[in-house]
């Protein structure tokens, strides 16, 4: 399935035949240098914003009104900014217990969380509105994409008065429930977790990363599935082959228009985790011309979609805003494959690569 494992990268941890030299182009901290640097800030903004995003949807439900709405809606809104840098850390705390699925259910090309959602808004189901039994529920119903439909999607202006009581509820489940799949995140990243331990100090008789080159490998790994995920499962599905496939509804958290600015930090993202690793330092000018190249491909990204113009429903299949989109992904795949092949084996690592079929 594409959601539980949309690609595949095998690493072989030996060095190739010039390892002496490429040993010497990883950082023997880099572990601590990506945890501190990165991961602990990113967990640790994503929790505290969803703790704020808790506050925010029980204000609405003691007092509705509309400026409560927009400051549920607003908070929502920074909640997804905060996801962005802490999705593409695809390894760890993150994929244990399924907490990616329960914190963003995504690609879902069968619509299974708005079915699932409308059904429960539809029945005012009181298990759904409860964080304890909510948990127990499908990962469709308790995760970004349904908080989204129940703050934008159809029927969302009832949140502004009693007749959106219910569905205030369930907003409230949802945002409890994230707040605290986001707590146990940045609980096993801080300093004195077992995972922090094994990612910062890897030995021989660690379980998990026996060198600096494995942790450099899981690095690696994130920065090429966080790319490859940005563009293959959220923007090229609604750019389709073509404008008359064009969708905009395809791309996650259309209907706060808030695509863009989830692949928009997921980008940044990545630019920070490569920064934090300091790659570059342990590379000779040639080597390093490899991150700069990368790193080119990123901002040029990032400035093309700052400059779409069309909410995401529309802007696939605007003419101009599509030819942006088009580059994004463009210069996605350039920058996964610089990182996959050229920055891979500037530091002595042989990645290999195999894309599953999604459904």
């Amino acid at each position: 399935m594409l959601r539980n494992a949309l690609f595949c990268l095998a690493l072989a941890c030996g060095l190739p035949a010039h390892a002496q030299d490429a040993a010497e182009s990883i950082p023997p901290d880099i572990g601590q240098r990506v945890a501190e640097r990165y991961v602990v800030p990113s967990v640790v903004a994503f929790s505290g914003v969803t703790g704020r995003l808790v506050g925010k949807t029980g204000e609405l439900c003691a007092a509705p009104g509309d400026d409560a709405l927009e400051e549920a809606r607003a908070t929502f809104a920074d909640t997804v900014r905060a996801w962005g840098p802490v999705s593409i850390l695809r390894f760890g705390p993150l994929v244990e217990e399924s907490r990616f699925e329960h914190l963003f259910f995504w690609p879902d090309v069968r619509g299974v969380t708005l079915r699932q959602v409308q059904g429960v808004l539809a029945k005012e189901d009181e298990s759904a509105a409860t964080p304890a039994s909510l948990k127990e529920k499908s990962v469709a119903l308790q995760g970004l994409p349904a908080l989204e439909f129940v703050l934008f999607g159809s029927g969302s202006e009832e949140l502004a008065g009693a007749e959106g009581a219910y569905r205030c509820r369930y907003s409230a489940a949802i945002a409890a429930n994230l707040a605290a799949r986001a707590a146990e995140l940045a609980q096993a990243w801080a300093p004195d977790a077992p995972f922090h331990s094994q990612f910062t100090q890897p030995s021989a008789d660690n379980a998990l990363y026996r060198s600096p080159g494995e942790v450099a490998g899981e690095t690696i790994k994130a920065l090429t599935t966080g790319l490859q995920f940005a563009r293959n499962a959220e923007l090229l599905p609604a750019l389709g082959a073509n404008p008359d496939k064009a969708n905009g509804k395809r791309a996650p958290l259309w209907r706060s228009n808030l695509t863009f600015d989830l692949v928009g930090t997921q980008i940044e993202g990545v630019m920070g985790l490569v920064d934090a690793a300091e790659f570059r330092s342990h590379l000779d000018e040639a080597d390093g011309a490899i991150v700069n190249s990368m790193l080119f491909d990123l901002k040029h990204a990032l400035k093309a979609l700052e400059e779409v113009e069309a909410p995401a429903e529309t802007a696939f299949t605007d003419a101009e805003d599509r030819a942006r989109v088009s580059y994004v992904g463009v210069a996605l795949e350039g920058a996964e494959r610089t990182i996959s092949e050229q920055l891979s084996a500037a530091i002595g690592l042989t990645m290999g690569f195999n894309a599953l079929d999604g459904d």
